[in-house]
């Protein structure tokens, strides 16, 4: 144990005589931080965090761009940033190219040090409020990393308590009506991402999703599927995918109901799917937030309850 502690002792001094320290952090030399949202009147600023990760002291060089009009709103350069410093930089009130028919714009927030260059992505909003005209609101993207999605419907939870404790959500399907039915298609209890569809045609099924915005580029990735149909609430024992793969069906491909669903018409779907996300579902398209407890939504669950006792 000595001899071990005199050798880590002698590397230490090597290390530090020859320059090399330890670093004070791992991954990013920067940490760039925004408390958002932030609602800003004519001529306020709010700040951007920043803490310094790098080993050793350098130049920092910071600037605000608005990347719809590719203009530099503001930049500045500041030496002799010292490792695990926090610096605040500002973000700026900024009108210009706002208006009724143009609410929302990206705004690139870029920090560059040691060469390396790390940014975060604001967005703009006006205006705020009705009660404060003139005011923006700006917030930053968040992603949501391998969250489940389902589609709109009771919660297995509250329907069924002790099944589970998971926001996992089905969805009460009538197989008689011929055509396209579409419900809403929600990630995270909390933003609704897409639809999802049940085309019927005669005998035959079809069940499909669709990510808002994916043909425009569209930050949402998909990166588990599962969906299969309940006879009923009394028939669910199990709620998760990886238990239930003897009744999973796969997307895109039709089924027959009388064969594979025992011609039953009154059917629950339950789709779990699990994404990766962001709530800024483009540059300039924020997804919709989701509001369980809206009149609209409690009339169709209720509806959709009452459909199931039937």
């Amino acid at each position: 144990m000595k001899i071990l502690s005199r050798i880590s002792i002698f590397v230490l001094a090597l290390l530090l005589l020859t320059g090399c320290r330890p670093a004070l952090g791992e991954g990013k030399a920067v940490v760039v931080t925004f408390d958002s949202p932030v609602t800003l009147q004519k001529d306020q600023t709010a700040a951007v965090r920043t803490q310094i990760n790098a080993v050793q002291s350098g130049t920092i060089v910071y600037s605000l761009t608005d990347m719809k009009r590719k203009t530099v709103l503001y930049t500045e350069t500041r030496t002799g940033v010292q490792p695990g410093q926090e610096l605040s930089w500002p973000v700026l009130y900024d009108i210009q190219g706002l208006d009724e028919t143009h609410s929302l714009k990206q705004v690139r927030a870029s920090f560059v040090l040691d060469e390396k260059t790390y940014h975060i992505d604001l967005y703009y909003h006006f205006p705020a409020s009705k009660d404060q005209p003139g005011a923006i609101l700006i917030e930053r993207d968040d992603w949501f990393y391998n969250n489940t999605a389902c589609s709109f419907g009771p919660a297995f939870r509250d329907v069924r308590p002790g099944l589970t404790e998971k926001w996992y959500c089905f969805t009460p399907v009538d197989l008689t009506l011929q055509g396209r039915q579409e419900f809403e298609y929600v990630a995270s209890n909390m933003y609704i991402i897409g639809k999802v569809y049940v085309d019927v045609n005669e005998d035959s099924v079809t069940v499909t999703y669709h990510n808002y915005y994916a043909d425009q580029g569209g930050r949402t990735e998909t990166k588990e599927e599962f969906f299969t149909f309940f006879p009923d609430l009394s028939s669910v024992s199990q709620v998760e995918p990886e238990r239930l793969q003897d009744q999973a069906f796969v997307f895109g491909v039709p089924l027959s109901i009388e064969r594979d669903l025992g011609g039953d018409t009154n059917v629950l779907l339950f789709v779990r799917n699990k994404v990766t996300y962001c709530n800024y579902v483009t540059s300039a398209r924020k997804l919709s937030r989701f509001w369980p407890n809206s009149a609209a939504h409690k009339e169709l669950r209720e509806n959709m309850i009452r459909f199931m006792g039937e």
